[in-house]
């Protein structure tokens, strides 16, 4: 947890009183989502193919 609340803080200065490990986590998460909606979009014909079993 205690490098989690170090990376938020270099994400984003503190500006208020210490929070609590849950408010910390929540605001992660919310991080992690805010990525993943900015990930573009792979396109799915370029998707490997199963490799083929040999006989």
């Amino acid at each position: 947890m205690d490098r989690l609340h170090d990376v938020l803080r270099s994400i984003r200065p503190e500006t208020k009183a210490a929070k609590n490990h849950l408010t910390v986590f929540r605001e992660f998460l919310a991080h992690l989502d805010q990525l993943q909606r900015q990930a573009p979009n792979r396109n799915p014909s370029l998707r490997r193919k199963p490799a083929r079993r040999a006989k």
